[in-house]
């Protein structure tokens, strides 16, 4: 699924990316048409201006002209010389005065130049000319424009233009021309006040230029935009043209700043669709997070109340207030009911607590009561409570447990102690004592065989002794009983004593003790008794695992704040993944049938429990033969730490 989102967003992405470039050209095409229309509306306004200032400048010419020719249509034409004489002046001042023309010629009907206002041109025939023809032929309507020539007189491009002189009788007996020459055009355009970039070509309808403004023809008409507008009724059209850089300069600058914007607005679209696209996967994912928690949670209500149910002890819940909540169904069986109201109603009946005063961690045991229900009579019930903090208030859990064979494991357990030691430590004691005295007195005196046999009942009387205590010192820690008290002893004391009395157990396997002291006179807070019973358990083991001829070496050393009392054998070592549960209860044999010595199991748990009542601790060291190192100091030390008694601790401080 989320692959497939990516590919869609991916896809979705492309799409909008080309889309708004797509759109992004559309938008500049447009533009770029309507800039260029409007630089050819421009254009053709600027045209269409300088068309109607021209011809208002030709028909202003033509109402004076027309004055001239009156005059000229009522004189001969072939009197030259009269010709100069009475109308000559008057053609000059004519000339002069109207700014459309430079010069000027009369022309009979046969072609004949019969007057000029240059000279040289006398007498020329001029009867091949299209304005000449055109006039002719206007039969006296308005002025004629002809195509632009060369004129060779004076070596410029110029415009000819025509007026037909008209006698009395109505007829053309002449023609009086003239030219537009570039000055002319060019002041036409100054007064029609255009812009300087803009570029004019005037021209006939065929093509032929009558004037072009300057750098017209430098720049090829491709980078022009040019329009064209005919001027009506004079046979030229006016061509007006800009570089297309011009016309586009407000379009790039429009392209520029619109494409940034259009860029900056892109941008933050494709950015806001990406975060929305993040947030919709953040969406999702917590979407689906939350689907999975929620089944999960279901799961896990589901599993809890399957356990609930179905777990071996009892279980009342009740709330904050006192108010019954549930029960599982063990519960009920408990009370030998069958509906959770009916289990609640047995328990407040038969707790010896009031529901408003269970607190967390009470514990009490309770005999039930058996109602009608005849399988719940001589059962006792342990109940626990437990606490558990929530938003709306606190709720307890009354964890109820069949302890009916339980307990009466424990009186029989206790009544098995107790006969241990009123029936068997007694006559342990008593036989031990006389077997001990036996020994010393008439030891020498017994047969030869009868003395290993002397020491094999002293041995084993010794070994259910030990079996006694232990089994009475378990019981005392169980039950709570077990008295600890604290004297104040000589460190060194404890180590010297324990030899002296674990001398002849050690003589009896072989074994050599070996005791180091270090010269102090420092003092420990322990209980005497349970300290050499602490003392015996370890060195009887250490004695138990050294081969013949052997030592083991019992050291006291002293730091700051506490003596530390080793212990250690050369026998063949501990393994280290037995290590872990030496110190527990009926631990699991460390080492094969051959190495592991008899034991009950017990000595070194027990140990542990007494040195850890008097404040200390007990520790292992231990690297077995075959282990790395094995083969150079094998063995085992076991380390009872015990701190200094404080008067001790402030003179080491000192």
């Amino acid at each position: 699924m989320p692959n497939r989102l990516a590919r869609g967003f991916r896809s979705s992405f492309v799409a909008l990316v080309l889309t708004s470039g797509a759109m992004l050209l559309f938008f500049l095409h447009y533009d770029y048409q309507r800039t260029m229309r409007e630089g050819e509306v421009r254009l053709t306004h600027v045209a269409d201006l300088f068309n109607q200032h021209f011809l208002s400048a030709l028909e202003l010419a033509t109402v004076r002209a027309e004055a001239m020719t009156e005059r000229l249509g009522a004189f001969n034409l072939y009197r030259v010389p009269a010709l100069e004489a009475e109308l000559g002046g008057g053609l000059r001042e004519f000339v002069e005065n109207v700014d459309q023309i430079a010069a000027m010629v009369v022309i009979d009907h046969e072609g004949a130049v019969r007057w000029s206002s240059i000279e040289g041109v006398l007498g020329l025939y001029l009867n091949d000319r299209d304005y000449f023809q055109g006039t002719l032929d206007g039969a006296g309507k308005g002025y004629v424009i002809g195509a632009p020539l060369d004129s060779t007189i004076t070596g410029m491009r110029v415009t000819p233009i025509a007026w037909p002189i008209i006698s009395e009788t109505g007829e053309v007996s002449g023609v009086m021309a003239s030219s537009l020459e570039a000055s002319y055009f060019r002041r036409l355009l100054e007064e029609t006040r255009f812009d300087p970039e803009m570029l004019v070509d005037i021209r006939s309808v065929e093509g032929t230029a009558a004037f072009s403004s300057e750098g017209f023809s430098k720049v090829s008409e491709n980078r022009l935009v040019t329009v064209s507008s005919p001027i009506e009724g004079t046979g030229l059209k006016t061509v007006m043209a800009l570089p297309r850089s011009v016309v586009i300069r407000s379009f790039l600058l429009r392209a520029v700043g619109f494409t940034a914007v259009y860029a900056l607005l892109s941008g933050l679209a494709l950015y806001a669709a990406i975060l929305a696209h993040r947030r919709m996967l953040a969406l999702r994912a917590s979407l689906a997070q939350t689907e999975r928690e929620a089944w999960n949670a279901k799961q896990a209500a589901n599993q809890f109340q399957a356990i609930f149910q179905n777990v071996e002890d009892g279980i009342i819940v009740f709330d904050a207030l006192g108010e019954f909540r549930t029960s599982n169904l063990r519960a009920q069986e408990l009370f030998g009911v069958d509906n959770a109201g009916a289990a609640v109603e047995r328990f407040r009946a038969s707790a010896p607590v009031e529901l408003e005063h269970l607190v967390d961690s009470t514990s009490f045991i309770f005999v039930p009561d058996a109602g009608s229900h005849h399988g719940v009579i001589g059962r006792e019930i342990r109940c626990k409570v437990s606490r558990v903090e929530a938003v709306e208030g606190h709720t307890l859990y009354c964890v109820l447990t069949d302890v009916s064979a339980e307990e009466r494991l424990i009186r029989a357990r206790t009544a098995f102690v107790e006969t241990v030691n009123h029936e068997l430590r007694t006559p342990l004691t008593s036989l031990n004592g006389a077997m001990r005295l036996l020994s010393s007195r008439f030891g020498n005196d017994l047969p030869p065989k009868a003395r290993p046999l002397l020491d094999l009942a002293e041995r084993n009387a010794s070994r259910l002794m030990m079996l006694v205590n232990d089994i009475l010192t378990l019981q005392a820690m169980d039950q709570g009983r077990l008295d600890v008290t604290l004297e104040t002893v000589r460190a060194n004391d404890i180590p010297r004593e324990a030899v002296t009395n674990m001398q002849g157990y050690a003589d009896g396997f072989g074994v050599g003790l070996m005791l180091e002291l270090q010269n102090t006179g420092a003092s420990v807070q322990v209980d005497p008794q349970r300290m050499q019973q602490v003392m015996d358990n370890l060195i009887s083991n250490a004695v138990k695992y050294s081969p013949k001829g052997e030592s083991v070496e019992i050291s006291s050393a002293l730091t700051e704040t506490e003596v530390v009392i080793r212990v250690r054998d050369h026998g063949p070592g501990i393994p280290a993944a037995a290590q872990g549960a030496i110190f527990e209860r009926f631990a699991k044999p460390a080492h094969g049938p051959d190495t592991q010595a008899s034991g009950t199991g017990l000595g070194l748990a027990i140990s542990r429990e007494l040195v850890e009542r008097m404040g200390g601790t007990l520790s292992l060291e231990s690297i077995h033969l075959t282990e790395t190192g094995g083969d150079r100091a094998h063995g085992s030390t076991f380390i009872v730490r015990l701190p200094l008694a404080q008067m001790d601790q402030r003179s080491a401080a000192e």
